[in-house]
Order: structure tokens, then C-alpha cells, then sequence
């Protein structure tokens, strides 16, 4: 039986950690990102993105395994660590989002099929699809938002 997920808000003294979480997430979901890439990308995900937006983080058995990063209703960030994926931790974070009220929106790498499968299967439909992220490299986005019951 798996243990329970809990969910608390993340500050500072846990963005080391959770960039951690990030890259070990990252690299098998994101095969098109270099070494180099991701290297580039660690300092920039400390020390700009998570300081700037509500991050909350997860962990079983005291273990950080995930965290979701948002700002309003938008999911910016939404990492988990592989040993966890499929044990409910994401969908756990996403009702977190929005004061419980859950994320509207997200964007998603073209070539993170791990990622796209999931916000799918959490009722998110495709809205548009971007030919370069958003420093112009040659890296589709998918923007997905939530859609609503019919």
C-alpha cells in the first residue's frame, strides 16, 4: 500500500530540492533537452522561476517527490520525481492550484508525450500550438487548457 501524499507550501529553503526533483523529472520526460540545455536551465528555474510564482511541494514519507509551480489558475511547473509518477502526486498538485479550484491553463512541450498524456487525462483539450518556446528555439509548445463539463 502506497504511503500518503502530503502537500505544503515550498519557500527558498526548498528550491535546491526541488530543482533536484526538476531535473531528475526532466530529463527522461524531455529527451530533446541536452546536457548542456538542462544545465543552462537549473539556475534559471531556482533562482527566477520559483521565486516568482505560488509553489507547493510534495512529499511521501517525509520525501520530496513533486511540486507544481502556478501563478493564478496557470500551471507554470508541474515536476515529478519518476520513482513517484503514477502514484496520484500530480493530480494530488493540481488541486492545489487556484486556491483548490484547480488550473485553467498549461504549456507543454510538443516533445514531452509524458506530460501531454497527462494533462489530458486530467480534462485538459489543446488550444493552440507554438513552432518555438519562448526564447525562439526550434521546440514546439502545446498550450492546453482545462475544459469544461458539458
Amino acid at each position: 500500500m502506497d504511503s500518503a501524499i502530503s502537500i505544503r507550501s515550498a519557500g527558498e529553503a526548498d528550491f535546491d530540492t526541488l530543482t533536484d526533483v526538476w531535473e531528475r523529472a526532466a530529463r527522461p520526460t524531455h529527451p530533446f533537452l541536452d546536457d548542456e540545455h538542462l544545465a543552462d536551465l537549473r539556475p534559471r528555474i531556482r533562482d527566477l522561476l520559483l521565486p516568482s510564482m505560488d509553489v507547493w511541494l510534495a512529499a511521501i514519507d517525509g520525501r520530496p517527490v513533486g511540486f507544481v509551480g502556478a501563478r493564478d489558475d496557470h500551471v507554470e511547473l508541474l515536476y515529478i520525481d519518476p520513482e513517484a509518477q503514477g502514484r496520484g502526486v500530480g493530480p494530488a498538485l493540481l488541486t492545489r492550484v487556484a486556491n483548490g479550484a484547480g488550473p485553467r491553463s498549461v504549456e507543454v512541450y510538443a516533445g514531452n508525450a509524458v506530460g501531454l498524456g497527462f494533462y489530458r487525462s486530467q480534462g485538459f483539450g489543446e488550444t493552440r500550438r507554438d513552432p518555438t518556446d519562448v526564447v525562439g528555439r526550434a521546440f514546439a509548445i502545446v498550450h492546453l487548457e482545462r475544459q469544461e463539463p458539458t
